[in-house]
């Protein structure tokens, strides 16, 4: 009886230990910081859950409610797993695991590989990314790890001068040759370190330039802000740049000098299985386009038009279609002297042409037909307004 006595007080006392142990973690996970979330085992992929242990073991928060949705290398967003309320907290990356100037390291690599202490730290990042890349034990691993491929058909680069001329006067032409014209500037002055570091890893010099190449797209697409007193310092945030543009987003972002380090903070509630998203900015799609490589297909933002009747410069956008049609019969009657008849003769002949000139384009990238759809979209607006177009304008 006094044997079944003691076993029967050690099964009470190590039921009470261990009932002790699962309160004071509970209790540890349920505060707002999550070091210890990552401790837990994570039903993602390995990357996934190497960059989510990365950000909190370096002080960072993931908010307990994001999932990951992985459906391939280069289409992984952020929803949410359960209802987040208006005001709460997403995420906060501190300024230890960012990619910018801020670091020693990296700031020395920007003035050793361009020669200067300010300004360029855009090329700096996309310098420095390249060659910490081949470093297996990069503090950064996590972060490289998981970043996105590209879909080829619509990488920038790869337009030839021929395709652009193609997309004269579509408002993206300028765009285009201007991402070239950075990334050459970006490459020129580091190509013989490119060259050497090649060498010294034995490396193609072929893959490292690929690898510039991509970091270039990389940083050109996913770098954020950081406002300073001299200028607006362009800086790559882990696992924050996993939160896609919407024209209706549902955070925002801030960085603050006082906890050092970017939040990101709901501005609406959020329904379970809704994806996480931001605004960019109030950009149509030949914008979004030409500066971060992607559209949105019904984007609540529209492009423009950029048209000539009879020698006369025009600007459509379907906001202001009617002060369009408006502008165009005023100057045909006004300055080109042409009656009423004749100038909408005129006005229909250009936009029609104007129409076949888009039709008649052939792309196998996806961005560029939904751009032009909507071009030709507007267009086919313009027409019908000229067509009804009954409005008495004074010579």
């Amino acid at each position: 009886m006094k044997k079944n006595l003691k076993i029967y007080n050690y099964i009470y006392y190590f039921n009470i230990f261990y009932i002790w142990i699962i309160l004071i973690f509970n209790l540890s996970i349920s505060k707002e910081n999550t070091k210890f979330l990552f401790l837990k085992e994570l039903k993602y992929s390995k990357e996934y859950n190497n960059l989510f242990n990365f950000i909190i073991s370096n002080g960072g928060y993931i908010n307990p409610k994001l999932v990951p949705n992985e459906i391939s290398k280069s289409n992984r967003f952020i929803i949410a797993k359960e209802l987040i309320k208006k005001n709460e907290k997403i995420l906060f990356i501190p300024d230890k695991v960012l990619i910018s100037r801020i670091h020693k390291s990296i700031f020395k690599h920007c003035r050793d590989a361009y020669g200067i202490e300010d300004g360029y730290e855009y090329d700096c990042i996309v310098y420095f990314m390249t060659i910490d890349n081949y470093n297996s034990s990069s503090f950064f691993k996590p972060y490289y790890d998981y970043l996105p491929t590209f879909n080829q058909s619509d990488f920038i680069f790869d337009f030839s001068e021929k395709e652009i001329k193609m997309f004269e006067g579509t408002g993206i032409t300028e765009g285009i040759r201007n991402y070239k014209h950075f990334y050459k500037r970006a490459l020129e002055p580091v190509k013989e370190k490119l060259k050497k570091f090649a060498e010294e890893k034995n490396i193609k010099y072929e893959d490292i330039l690929e690898k510039f190449k991509y970091n270039f797209d990389l940083v050109a697409t996913r770098n954020f802000g950081r406002p300073e007193s001299y200028c607006d310092l362009n800086t790559m945030v882990p696992y924050m740049d996993l939160i896609n543009h919407s024209d209706k987003n549902n955070t925002y972002w801030y960085y603050e000098d006082l906890d050092e380090g970017y939040t990101l903070i709901s501005v609406r509630d959020i329904q379970k299985n809704e994806e996480i998203t931001d605004s960019y900015g109030k950009y149509h799609n030949s914008m979004l386009y030409r500066t971060y490589g992607f559209v949105i297909p019904g984007n609540i933002y529209h492009d423009y038009v950029y048209v000539n009747i009879s020698g006369e410069s025009f600007t459509l956008n379907i906001d202001y279609l009617n002060s369009n049609v408006d502008s165009m019969f005023e100057k045909m009657v006004k300055r080109q002297k042409l009656n009423f008849d004749d100038a909408k003769n005129s006005i229909l002949k250009d936009l029609n042409n104007k129409k076949s000139y888009y039709l008649k384009l052939k792309t196998n990238r996806y961005s560029l037909n939904i751009i032009i759809k909507e071009h030709i979209d507007l267009l086919d607006k313009a027409i019908e307004k000229v067509l009804n177009y009954n409005k008495i304008v004074k010579h």
